[in-house]
Formats: structure tokens, sequence, C-alpha cells
């Protein structure tokens, strides 16, 4: 394992940084350490991690509290976390049936304090520095859904979504200690 600060967490076969510590359960991946990660601890040093990738991941996992109370307890105090998910309302997030959850832009508001010290029993915390979603290539539906978007995420979500399906959700965190 290399000495990076760096996490790539379900890397695949291809890091998001070539010199990411990469974790995955496919032997066939790009990862430097092979595990479950819906097993509990992960097998990383706490605090190590100023930068943490976790790209189409988040909805495969079992528990989704837990696997954040893991990054939270892996990542340094200040560390930024990068998470891409397919959007509820995109045909991507129902499409591949290993998906076990469906987010929306506001799911990584529980993640920012007492809803997620709830689930956790411990005072785990990050703060949104950043959420956006990204729309596919229709360009008078896609500019539509952003534009809606980008005027209420809540009000797009609760009353458009379905209407102008978003194609990914990108998340900006950063951890609290």
């Amino acid at each position: 394992m290399t000495g990076s600060t760096v996490l790539d967490i379900g890397c695949g076969t291809r890091k998001i940084e070539a010199d990411a510590v990469g974790i995955d359960i496919a032997p066939g991946s790009s990862a430097d350490i092979i595990w479950d990660l819906d097993r509990y601890p992960w097998p990383l040093e706490s605090d190590r991690f100023t930068r943490i990738h976790m790209s189409h991941v988040i909805e495969h996992f079992g528990d989704i509290m837990r696997a954040m109370a893991e990054v939270h307890r892996v990542a340094r105090a200040g560390a930024d976390v990068y998470v891409t998910t397919p959007h509820f309302s995109s045909h991507n997030s129902f499409t591949d049936p290993t998906h076990k959850t469906h987010l929306a832009a506001r799911s990584f508001e529980y993640f920012t304090g007492r809803a997620f010290e709830s689930f956790t029993g411990s005072a785990f915390s990050f703060e949104i520095a950043a959420v956006e979603l990204s729309f596919g290539g229709n360009f008078v539906l896609d500019n539509l859904g952003r534009w809606i978007a980008g005027r209420s995420l809540a009000w797009y979500e609760r009353h458009a979504a379905w209407w102008f399906p978003a194609l990914d959700i990108r998340c900006h965190l950063r951890v609290v200690k």
C-alpha cells in the first residue's frame, strides 16, 4: 500500500487519482486492498486521508450510514469527500439491480447533523461544501431541469424530477471533527 493520503472507495478498474489508495471488493480491480466494504471496520488507519473519492459506490452499500461513519473515521479533520451517485430520477439508478438505495441530492443533509448522529450513535458530522446535479444530453429538457434545480433544488426534487430527470448527483462533503 502506498503512503498516499487520497482514498478511492470502490475504485473499480481505474482509480480517480493514480496514486490513490484503492479499496474494492473485486479481485480484478485496480484496488490496493480487496475488501467487502459492507464489513466493518475497514482495514484502513483512522485519521489518514485528506481526500476521499466515492464514485458510483454509495448506492451499493447495505448500510449507508455505517459506511459514512467509516469514511468519517478514516478521514482527517477537514478532509474533502467527493461522492457521485445516480439521482433517484435517473434511469441508471434503477437499471442496476445491485443498487440498494436510490438517493436524492437532499439525502446528503443526513450526514450534517442530528440525523447522522441518531443512526450511528456518535457525533460524526460532515458539512456540505457543494451539491449539484448533472443532466444527460437533451439540450431543451436538460437545460430546463438544470434551470429549475438551480433555482430551488428542494422544489425540483419534489415536483419536477420525474419530468426533467437528472443523471447524477455530485456532492462535495467536508469532514467535521
